[in-house]
């Protein structure tokens, strides 16, 4: 059995699409046609079958997914054993993660890694998490990187902290909170977990808050709950590394002082902790040194940048 055939059976699948599957993997649709025409011919079944714009598994399609996800995992098994005899540091690794700061947080790590082994391939898949930590997402993945709330597994990368922002124009219009019972009065830009809302609980101190503000803004991408918050329509609940950039150009302005969630917990787990292979183990070694005292992160950054003044419409548009 042909394993690029496999493979690229395993991106259709994952993505119902053909179409899809050819534009994220380069490949031409005509290629992927033919590799799924010749699996079908070689085992005499059909493996999918359309339900509208989607291509759906047929049982025998559904038989053949898990057995083709063992069979690849078991040929990059084999590459990196084959890999991990030379000096170099190469293969794929595969990283799955939450999504809530793809670009700003796990993308900057992976670009600190690429710049030290430029031959290692990347795949950067992100899940919610109850579908990261089910067995058909975690046993085709390296490592899991993520944002546990009341979770002790895997090793600790870092840690972060939630606070309140808004921009200036925002702070104009309706004034600067003092104390967290000010909020009362503001309106909120609230993001949506899997779970429901997010409250916003703060502590200083002894003394702990846990608020639900009222909001006509809701959102389950921290993306657009920041940019929200710099066009000012609202106060934000974000973590400090998020809006850094933001609060040094002035975009964004943080509130009540010494208020600030309790830490949350970065943590990665390795689906083979007993065997780690050299990519693996290189790539743990520069995720401890990108959070540690002292790293410097020399790569693009992503930012909301405000080139429209809400309170100057003249002066430019927003992008």
């Amino acid at each position: 059995m042909n394993t690029e055939a496999l493979a690229s059976f395993v991106k259709i699948a994952e993505l119902r699409s053909l179409s899809s599957a050819a534009k994220l993997y380069g490949l031409p649709k005509s290629t992927l046609s033919l590799r799924i025409k010749q699996l079908e011919t070689d085992l005499n079944v059909e493996l999918f079958e359309r339900s509208g714009r989607n291509l759906v598994l047929t049982e025998a399609g559904q038989m053949l997914l898990k057995h083709a996800r063992q069979i690849l995992q078991s040929c990059d098994a084999a590459r990196a054993a084959v890999t991990e005899l030379s000096d170099d540091v190469a293969g794929t690794l595969r990283i799955g993660a939450t999504g809530e700061f793809g670009t700003a947080f796990y993308a900057q790590m992976l670009i600190a890694f690429r710049k030290l082994y430029p031959n290692v391939e990347i795949e950067l898949t992100f899940f919610s998490p109850n579908v990261l930590y089910a067995a058909e997402s975690f046993d085709t993945l390296d490592a899991v990187v993520s944002w546990d709330e009341g979770n002790d597994e895997g090793e600790t990368l870092s840690t972060a902290t939630f606070s309140l922002f808004a921009s200036r124009s925002y702070i104009e219009r309706a004034g600067m909170p003092k104390t967290p019972a000010d909020l009362a009065e503001h309106q909120g830009i609230v993001y949506r977990t899997p779970g429901g809302l997010q409250n916003w609980r703060l502590q200083k101190g002894s003394a702990q808050e846990s608020i639900l503000p009222r909001s006509s803004l809701i959102a389950n991408d921290y993306w657009t709950v920041k940019y929200f918050a710099v066009a000012g329509e609202g106060i934000a609940y974000l973590p400090r590394f998020f809006t850094a950039i933001e609060c040094e150009r002035g975009h964004l302005v943080p509130l009540l002082e010494n208020w600030e969630s309790a830490e949350r917990r970065v943590s990665i787990r390795l689906t083979r902790p007993h065997a780690p292979s050299r990519k693996m183990a290189a790539f743990m070694d520069v995720c401890r040194r990108y959070f540690s005292p002292g790293f410097e992160f020399t790569g693009p950054r992503y930012y909301v940048e405000a080139i429209y003044d809400p309170n100057q419409p003249d002066e430019g548009k927003t992008r």
